[in-house]
């Protein structure tokens, strides 16, 4: 089964020696090699987008089905043993599913590894979570990985005070975007609210959708009405489709009045980051450094 979807998916893509090619044209112009995962769907749609603006020259996307390894093991040993062979520095990994682990234990023996953390502790509650950061510390503690980057403000504290690991934060540049970017046309006679996370739990879009529709004279913008048809209230969801193409989702993204991103847990929401950088207000929760709130209290408390 898994071999249908990788030559239906990425046909063209995974081709070893496309890789190969990406990997000598990054080594000419750098020492330092970002990998991550690609997209399916929604699912690492924002660590990809993420990790392009972070490093535009250097990053090359490794083909994965959700989190899973698209690329066999010979495949993949033959791009480890290239990316040692070019003489890389250090390699970074952003976003992280288990499959890294086993490039990470070859790789470890000759360079310098990094990873760049996406996720939140609240995620911590799904046993896959659990098991992978906890891997991914026992690695830094072994010197596998050498510094761990969190990409939400004070998870880096966190673990380099629990651990004692080599640990920093990497926030976000603006994003980059594509020239041109039109406002799609919209009922101007109405409030547009776009709710436009993806259809998972912890991004809470039938709490956003549900309460932006009590507004009186809203239209709310949506990926997929389809979840909401159980509100019966089909003529005041706009559906644009999933998987968009970037520049297409930004240009709806720029229509709005409000867009709303009220996710239960979220390292940083690139949909607001987007919004803002085009100028549309946004609705979204506090990035929370809970060790320095905790703090802050205790120091309050002994003040008293």
């Amino acid at each position: 089964m898994l071999n249908k979807i990788k030559n239906r998916l990425f046909k063209n893509k995974n081709n070893v020696h496309i890789l190969i090619d990406k990997l000598k044209k990054v080594r000419s112009l750098n020492t330092c090699l970002v990998l991550y995962g690609s997209p399916t769907e929604g699912n690492w749609k924002g660590i990809s987008i993420a990790t392009k603006n972070l490093y535009p020259d250097n990053s090359i996307e490794i083909p994965q089905w959700y989190s899973n390894p698209v690329l066999s093991e010979k495949e993949s040993l033959v791009l480890i043993n290239k990316i040692k062979e070019l003489n890389f520095e250090k390699v970074i990994i952003s976003g992280f599913a288990n499959y890294f682990f086993d490039w990470i234990d070859s790789l470890s023996k000759a360079l310098k590894i990094e990873v760049i953390y996406h996720g939140t502790i609240s995620e911590f509650h799904e046993i896959y979570s659990r098991s992978q950061i906890q891997k991914i510390v026992n690695y830094s503690q072994i010197n596998k990985i050498h510094s761990i980057g969190f990409v939400q403000k004070g998870l880096a504290e966190v673990f380099n005070k629990l651990y004692t690991i080599q640990t920093y934060h990497q926030p976000l540049p603006v994003p980059l975007f594509p020239e041109g970017i039109k406002k799609i046309k919209v009922d101007e006679s109405k409030i547009n609210i776009g709710v436009f996370g993806a259809n998972t739990f912890n991004k809470n879009l039938h709490n956003q959708v549900i309460h932006a529709l009590l507004i009186d004279n809203t239209l709310i913008h949506v990926l997929d009405k389809s979840i909401f048809k159980y509100l019966n209230l089909d003529e005041r969801i706009v559906e644009h489709g999933k998987n968009l193409p970037y520049s297409e989702f930004l240009s709806i993204l720029s229509s709005m009045d409000l867009n709303l991103y009220m996710s239960y847990n979220e390292s940083w929401g690139l949909i607001a980051f987007e919004s803002e950088a085009l100028g549309i207000n946004s609705l979204t929760f506090p990035n929370l450094d809970y060790l320095e709130l905790i703090q802050e209290k205790i120091t309050q408390n002994k003040g008293n």
